[in-house]
């Protein structure tokens, strides 16, 4: 009775009104997806001639704005296109009222500019069109319940909403908003499981695997969906960066720059520098210098956005240092100094680390690169070089990553998960009040927690997820409390 519902809703004009996806919406659709902006405004336009009041010419419209801004972060077409959102709105409202699509294509074109102006940390206009567009679509939802694909549009509010700044929970508060990751991935496994939805497939998977890498727990939930992937990367750029992303968070840094290699080059697709930044940093990740270099420059040449900026001149610094070229290594310190923004999580941390003036150690950098490519026979290799009773000579950061770096590796080698434990309790033995903001600490209670979960010792799991929650003002702090406050919340059930 629901499938046939739904066909009717969908191919009964006199019920959808404007609201058509025929042809030229469906191949518009795919060549968006695709970022063939080119390709896909050339349907666009053969509809305004045919059917100009179809509310699809609209909402697909905004979706290239919303796709060229979240790639590009160009900030000038941004700020230029941003008076088309209250037009199309008023488009929107001229479409049949009556159709499933009529809230749901409102609500969107909001959740893409409220996405947008995360970029750019527009906090308090982003939370109140989340908000906003998350009201359209509960309305949607008692109206048209069986209308899966508005769990589309709240999948994302929610994890949106649990990705805003501790700083503007207030707002949230106000509005009586909680946000959830998990729930939001739930909402957007919904649409990628119903077959009616099809088309948006790509899509679906692009936005839920960038929320699992949020999450950052389940491997094998990241490993389905990469494999729901398989080889669609090939064909679509968003496909590429969601397939790269995963297999780097699974230890495949093979993988991932094989998707890299793999991608789409086509002159009339929207070009994606960030993903060229990725593939610098699967090179340095096997300590391949030249190729990392001439990767992660090429970045820098060429994308107009002010993310990564930081983060790609610290990494030009390290590699100087590993081919000990002092020189070279402060000209880029001084360029993380001077360029980019420091509003993403990798070049927070590149200033950071600048600031700070801590020296790097040779063996530790080239083992915690090792480390994260996922080559860990490799890693431990490397770390052995430095011994054990020659410790009292390191200084205190330094000892901690040592052991902090023998933790990760013994435990991802499947050696005895005891001795992973004893290795990060040294962490947390060593800790000092002033280590410079690092995550070494905060992440080594996070782990033992995470290894006493999955032994079923819950008690000492819900110990050690509570010492990682008193920790404050470190790296990747909230994405590090998100995990931890997520286990607490798994054992308690």
């Amino acid at each position: 009775m629901r499938l046939l519902t739904l066909i009717f809703l969908f191919f009964n004009q006199s019920i959808y009104g404007s609201f058509e996806m025929n042809e030229n919406m469906r191949q518009s659709y795919f060549h968006i997806i695709n970022l063939e902006f080119e390709k896909a405004n050339m349907f666009i336009e053969n509809e305004k001639l045919k059917n100009p009041k179809n509310g699809f010419i609209t909402l697909h419209e905004n979706y290239i704005d919303f796709l060229t801004i979240f790639i590009t972060e160009d900030q000038n077409y941004f700020k230029s296109h941003e008076k088309y959102k209250n037009e199309r709105l008023h488009l929107i409202e001229e479409n049949d009222k009556k159709s499933p699509y009529y809230l749901y294509a409102k609500a969107e074109i909001i959740l893409q500019w409220a996405f947008s102006r995360l970029k750019f940390e527009q906090y308090p206009t982003a939370i109140y069109e989340l908000i906003k567009a998350y009201k359209l679509l509960e309305k949607n939802q008692v109206l048209f319940p069986d209308f899966t694909l508005n769990n589309k549009g709240l999948g994302l509010v929610h994890a949106l909403l649990g990705a805003v700044p501790k700083d503007f929970h207030w707002l949230l508060d106000l509005a009586g908003f909680e946000g959830s990751l998990t729930l939001g991935v739930s909402e957007l496994e919904t649409v990628l499981n119903d077959t009616l939805f099809f088309m948006y497939e790509d899509e679906v998977l692009f936005f839920i695997s960038f929320l699992q890498l949020k999450l950052g727990h389940d491997n094998l939930m990241s490993q389905n969906y990469l494999d729901k992937i398989g080889d669609r990367y090939q064909n679509n750029l968003l496909l590429s960066f969601a397939a790269a992303r995963l297999a780097h968070s699974l230890g495949q840094n093979d993988y991932c720059l094989k998707i890299l290699n793999e991608r789409p080059k086509n002159s009339d697709v929207l070009k994606f520098y960030y993903l060229d930044y990725l593939e610098g940093m699967c090179y340095l990740y096997m300590l391949d210098l030249a190729k990392a270099t001439q990767k992660i420059q090429y970045f820098l040449e060429n994308f107009a956005g002010q993310n990564f900026i930081k983060s790609a001149y610290h990494k030009l610094a390290l590699i100087s240092f590993l081919e000990k070229n002092i020189i070279q290594q402060q000209i880029y310190f001084d360029r993380v100094l001077s360029y980019g923004k420091n509003l993403v999580e990798a070049d927070k941390i590149a200033l950071k680390q600048v600031k700070s003036n801590v020296g790097n150690h040779t063996i530790l950098l080239r083992t915690g690169l090792l480390y994260d490519g996922g080559y860990y026979s490799l890693a431990l290799s490397e770390i052995k070089k430095i011994k054990e009773n020659r410790l009292d000579i390191f200084s205190t950061i330094h000892q901690i990553e040592y052991w902090y770096r023998m933790a990760q590796i013994k435990y991802k080698l499947n050696q005895d998960k005891e001795v992973a434990i004893k290795y990060y309790k040294k962490v947390l033995q060593l800790k000092r009040d002033k280590i410079f903001s690092n995550y070494y600490v905060p992440m080594s209670a996070l782990q033992i927690a995470l290894i006493y979960e999955n032994k079923k010792n819950f008690h000492n799991a819900k110990l050690y997820f509570n010492k990682c929650l008193l920790m404050s003002d470190f790296d990747y702090e909230r994405a590090i409390h998100q995990k931890a406050k997520l286990g607490l919340a798994r054992i308690s059930n």
